[in-house]
């Protein structure tokens, strides 16, 4: 407290400067019941060259207007387990928020939003913490919005839809559904969050079959920047709506999605893996048969990566398919896959859909150092095998390092898919309606020691110039960075288009014209390029 009333008294003088500019947000916190004892300390402000000094004023406000129990500050054991709940060292460890706020509801984010803006103090949203790069969904010395305390999932009385909120994880969500014979597209990873993955896009084990997540969401409860609480869709904000579908967090907070839901029992999918240097090209030809045989109830995902206990690299296939199988069987469209002899794990089963999702899980343990880069080709079996040429030849020298898992994984972007990407209006992402099958490949790289960043993430930006270069001299490149797997020096909002992009910053300067979404909420994707500079 001592130190919030010397914030005021070293902010008075400036703070006149700049009341035209807070007047606003603090009439709307008046309007939402903040005590006015509250609002004078907000009138004073603070210097805006002193981050320290503004976010403790908003988080010492939200302390006294929603309790210590919502509020968790720099000290105390619960905000060291807030930064726990983050997936990467480089979120949990090297971005300390003066304070995580817990909201219950969306007028209690829009409360959040204007106090950022009365103090001007950076702000983050989290879901369920799993991105790779600091800042993303965490604020370093700022406010971290974090919806642990928002996780319902309610079935509509029809069983079409679902609601749920931002907190969720996926593992939470196909549980809840599971419960009444439910399931909805959304993320393969148990414990991923909501939020983020449908706002970047969301690539789902059904996608085939109803396109990706941002596709099957029918409606936003969004807060946006002057606080204002909407229902966003279609027909209400069409504008905003299309911004939302893959346009990440750059237009609002989203406290509630609606999505389409439909009859879902048990399927089946699982792993398996090979030593990969004798099975590549069996498996790049499996991958393309796969692509020529399309079946949209079947999901695939190519993985290769390096096994350093062993010292060996792997090849890991995780097969998907909609509906169950008979013991020791397996759908038709993955005959190849299971003509690969000498596999040492073979895990398909007929299970349920949440329970698929902790195969992904357990490839991808918290608690180190992170980094996802992509890139999109069209699909062609010798740049396959060149792309995977390529990514070993980069991180060859990199495998003594300590705890390094460098991998790399191969998906299919079906026509179907970008079909599905046309439905009520479309989205962002400007791949929709295409008459050929995408390549997206994924590289990750998880290792332990900071002074080992530059190395991993040089090698990283190599592997993706060197891939570019050579698809584009053989006519296969494509522009497309799918938000989620994309690094901080990437930029995918430019990567859906000069007319896409233009249209995002005009739906920008309507719903946020200070932008607000843009300055205050730096973290992850914006609109006006990639987060950090090569």
């Amino acid at each position: 407290m001592l130190f919030s009333v010397w914030c005021l008294i070293a902010g008075l003088a400036t703070a006149l400067a700049h009341e035209g500019t807070k007047s606003h947000p603090i009439v709307d916190l008046a309007q939402r019941g903040i005590r006015s004892d509250r609002l004078d300390s907000l009138q004073l402000g603070a210097s805006e060259d002193d981050a320290a000094c503004y976010c403790a004023l908003a988080c010492d406000t939200l302390t006294g207007t929603f309790g210590p129990e919502q509020v968790d500050v720099f000290g105390e054991q619960a905000y060291d387990a807030g930064l726990a709940r983050f997936w990467s060292v480089q979120q949990a460890q090297e971005t300390k928020p003066r304070c995580f706020f817990h909201p219950l509801n969306a007028q209690e984010v829009s409360v959040a939003v204007l106090l950022s803006r009365a103090t001007q103090c950076p702000f983050a949203v989290r879901g369920a913490g799993h991105a790779a790069f600091k800042g993303a969904s965490n604020s370093d010395g700022g406010l971290t919005i974090d919806f642990i305390n928002m996780r319902h999932v309610v079935p509509s009385a029809d069983r079409k839809s679902v609601a749920l909120s931002p907190g969720n994880t996926w593992h939470d969500v196909y549980t809840a559904l599971e419960k009444v014979n439910l399931t909805m597209v959304g993320g393969r990873v148990a414990s991923v969050g909501v939020g983020g993955l449908i706002l970047g896009g969301g690539i789902s084990f059904f996608s085939g079959q109803h396109g990706w997540a941002c596709d099957n969401i029918v409606n936003y409860e969004v807060v946006v920047a002057s606080g204002e609480i909407l229902e966003v869709n279609a027909v209400t904000e069409p504008d905003l709506y299309w911004a939302l579908r893959a346009g990440g967090g750059n237009f609002g907070i989203v406290t509630q999605f609606v999505a389409n839901s439909f009859e879902q029992g048990l399927m089946w999918g699982g792993d398996r893996a090979w030593e990969m240097h004798s099975t590549k090209a069996a498996l790049i030809n499996a991958m393309i048969g796969y692509v020529e045989n399309y079946d949209p109830k079947a999901a695939i995902i190519v993985s290769f990566a390096y096994a350093q206990a062993y010292n060996m690299w792997v090849s890991v296939t995780n097969l998907v398919y909609s509906d169950p199988q008979p013991a020791e069987g397996h759908p038709a469209v993955f005959d190849d896959f299971f003509a690969i002899e000498n596999a040492f794990q073979n895990t398909p089963r007929t299970t349920s859909h949440s329970d698929l999702t902790n195969d992904l899980e357990i490839m991808s343990p918290w608690g180190a150092r992170e980094s996802y880069w992509m890139v999109t080709t069209h699909v062609d079996k010798q740049l396959a095998s060149d792309i995977i040429d390529i990514f070993q030849e980069e991180v060859a020298p990199l495998t003594n390092f300590t705890d390094f898992v460098p991998a790399m994984s191969f998906q299919i972007i079906s026509v179907a898919q970008r079909k599905a990407m046309l439905r009520n209006g479309g989205n962002a992402m400007g791949i929709g309606g295409g008459d050929k099958p995408l390549l997206i490949t994924n590289i990750s790289a998880r290792w332990a020691l900071k002074s080992d960043d530059t190395a991993v993430l040089t090698a990283y930006h190599n592997f993706v110039t060197r891939v570019e270069e050579k698809s584009r001299a053989r006519n296969l490149f494509h522009p497309f960075l799918y938000m989620n797997y994309a690094s901080q020096w990437q930029d995918p909002i430019a990567s859906y288009g000069a007319e896409n992009k233009a249209r995002l910053l005009e739906v920008s300067k309507k719903y946020d014209p200070e932008g607000v979404f843009q300055k205050l909420h730096p973290g992850y994707f914006k609109l006006a390029g990639a987060p950090l500079k090569w």
